[in-house]
């Protein structure tokens, strides 16, 4: 992903008129349950396969909600802080507005000359069996043979035993023989096309050296400036743009190895953990997914084919082509996403203003997390609320109850919408492209 997220305006579908009319009320009972249930569904009678795709929705736009609404008060911390460093104003209570004042300081720099590139690659994977859990509830496994009516390749089962095919393992660190998706820490030194944090043999590079750079340098310097600083000669301390050679802390592109230890872009061995924007072959610790196909190996993660101890029902992970059941499985991968985990990393460069540098790099961690929850949350949102006339049409008589449930649903996809365009405006402002 990269860093600039598309900036869409998502369907606000309204709380009023037909659905309001089925409630006999002009108001939506948005208030939701300790078990993520909107309150205004509880009642339905989940054995019939109408209600329980009611049920199955109302959950999905409620974990939105409130995920949506947990990302743009991450950009609410997150903009604050950076503006804290900058000495700008962090009072502010929104994340649109504090976002804003980040957004023109970036901007100021930029109209000055600075150079401000920001690159965040991140991957999240949903909950496989909380999807497969949501659709056993709402009986698409009665009405559907999901096997057979899965697009090929999207089907999936959570395993803890032998499988056939490929197994996505996913943890906090796992040993991984096959393709990493996140960061490989391998236990001595491997070709890197991606971020490296350690050492990098390559004679040129684009990052960031704790030792600085002695030739052909451009970028900002915390040691001392051998050459120009903003176009003047200098032998010293740069507050700005530092051609030549730094001594310490060197940012930016340089024509020498880096001699300490690096971070950013490396185009030869990289000792220490190399992310790739895609899959890369891993002999060592994944910080991710790692796929691999060795057979009937044991798999104790996600199994794209049979598996001898199945966890959970197979479930579909791209388009299911059911007749009435697709609106169900589409609910349930919108929960599923709702608490998907995501693995980031990110390369910052900042050329001609070396406070701006400091105070992103210190927030890095930060700025990584909110960008992958708005990655995360941007099109299943989006879909979720796109689709509800479509929804409600394709369902049937779901009783007064169904429409109520219906309603606060939709009143709830409405807010999350809402949330998650103040999140993605935030992601861009972060490099000054908000409008």
């Amino acid at each position: 992903m990269r860093t600039h997220l598309e900036l869409k305006r998502l369907p606000a579908v309204l709380c009023l008129g037909a659905l309001a009319a089925l409630m006999g009320t002009n108001g939506c009972n948005t208030a939701v349950g300790p078990d993520g249930t909107p309150t205004a569904c509880n009642g339905l009678d989940v054995s019939a396969q109408a209600q329980a795709t009611v049920l199955a929705y109302g959950k999905a736009c409620a974990a939105l909600e409130a995920k949506a609404a947990d990302v743009e008060a991450q950009w609410l911390s997150v903009c604050n802080a950076v503006n804290n460093d900058l000495g700008e104003d962090a009072t502010k209570t929104s994340a649109s507005d504090a976002c804003a004042v980040l957004n023109a300081r970036v901007k100021k720099a930029l109209a000055a000359g600075v150079t401000v590139s920001l690159d965040v690659q991140a991957s999240c994977h949903a909950d496989i069996k909380a999807q497969a859990d949501c659709e056993g509830r709402c009986q698409v496994s009665a009405s559907c043979d999901v096997a057979a009516k899965c697009e090929p390749g999207k089907l999936a089962v959570a395993c803890n035993g032998k499988c056939d095919a490929e197994c996505d393992v996913q943890a906090p660190s796992v040993a991984c023989t096959g393709k990493c998706e996140g960061t490989c820490k391998a236990n001595a030194a491997i070709q890197c096309s991606g971020q490296c944090s350690g050492q990098c043999t390559a004679p040129t590079w684009e990052g960031t050296c704790d030792a600085g750079c002695s030739a052909g340098f451009s970028g900002t310097c915390s040691g001392t400036c051998n050459g120009k600083c903003d176009g003047q000669n200098t032998m010293g301390s740069c507050m700005g743009k530092c051609e030549g050679s730094c001594s310490a802390q060197a940012s930016g592109k340089c024509s020498a190895q880096c001699m300490g230890t690096f971070k950013g872009g490396c185009t030869a061995m990289c000792t220490g953990s190399c992310a790739a924007s895609a899959g890369v072959d891993c002999m060592g610790t994944c910080e991710g997914t790692c796929a691999f196909a060795p057979g009937n190996a044991d798999c104790n993660g996600e199994c794209h084919g049979m598996c001898s101890a199945e966890v959970s029902p197979p479930t579909c992970t791209g388009k299911l082509d059911c007749s009435g059941s697709s609106d169900c499985h589409a609910s349930c991968q919108a929960s599923a996403q709702a608490d998907a985990s995501c693995e980031s990393t990110a390369n910052l460069v900042v050329e001609g203003d070396a406070k701006l540098y400091g105070a992103l790099n210190a927030h890095i961690d930060a700025i990584k997390a909110a960008f992958s929850a708005t990655l995360a949350l941007k099109d299943p949102v989006a879909s979720i609320a796109g689709d509800t006339a479509t929804t409600i049409q394709a369902l049937g008589n779901v009783g007064a109850t169904g429409a109520a449930c219906v309603a606060a649903s939709v009143s709830l996809a409405v807010k999350a919408s809402a949330s998650i365009n103040v999140s993605v405006s935030a992601s861009a402002s972060v490099q000054g492209k908000a409008g």
